[in-house]
């Protein structure tokens, strides 16, 4: 963590008050990982499970953050942070086959990596209860990952927001992936809508090579920061 925030902040009190922001994640956090909890105790491990309307909409997510694979031919490793029930490797172990060498899924919810565990046999795949990836990886995603706010105060969930991308940038030897929602249907409360220009700009202050997706029928944008 500590090589990412050195890259994002110019001076030791920045870099100092970045790593505060993680230490207090989980407090935070804690209220989004109950509801996760109760909702997979609701509805199981599907789409409706993990918030989500439906799988429709689940899969067309997962293609369009899976493009910033295209063109490599692996094998490969994959960071999943807000991994969930372990939907993504699902959707990737099939179209990847020996191109995915290891997949690393972390969540907050202890529910959620029990069912991800339970429901996973495959060697390639670990999944680890934290709020922030463990390893490094080829490529990293976040979907949906921040989306739920609940009442946590808007300055300082974007703060959350900022430092766990850049963090988990700093985990990413090739690209990272996330997506956000846009707020341009029905608003609901409890729900965070990100200002896509403030994390392209965000993206490119780290470093990265950007590239922004609008190009799909869902209430969200998708970011690709490349090395």
């Amino acid at each position: 963590m500590g090589e990412v925030l050195t890259r994002m902040a110019g001076d030791r009190s920045t870099r100092d008050d970045l790593i505060a922001v993680l230490g207090r994640a989980p407090d935070l956090l804690k209220p989004v990982a109950f509801a996760f909890d109760h909702r997979l105790a609701e509805w199981g491990a599907c789409a409706r499970g993990v918030y989500w309307r439906n799988e429709d909409g689940q899969k067309l997510r997962f293609e369009v953050l899976a493009r910033v694979l295209e063109g490599d031919a692996g094998p490969f490793t994959v960071n999943d942070l807000g991994c969930g029930y372990g939907a993504f490797f699902d959707f990737l172990e099939p179209r990847l086959g020996d191109r995915l060498a290891r997949f690393a899924g972390t969540d907050i919810a202890p529910a959620m990596i029990a069912e991800a565990r339970a429901r996973i046999a495959d060697p390639r795949a670990v999944f680890v209860r934290g709020l922030a990836a463990g390893e490094d990886a080829d490529y990293s995603f976040a979907s949906g990952t921040f989306n739920m706010c609940l009442e946590a105060k808007p300055a300082e969930w974007i703060d959350y927001v900022e430092t766990s991308l850049a963090h988990l940038y700093g985990r990413s030897r090739r690209a990272l992936a996330f997506n956000m929602l846009t707020g341009s249907d029905k608003v609901r409360q409890g729900l965070y809508y990100a200002n896509p220009e403030r994390f392209i700009a965000f993206c490119q202050g780290i470093g990265a090579r950007v590239q922004f997706a609008t190009d799909y029928p869902l209430d969200e944008w998708t970011i690709f920061a490349r090395r």
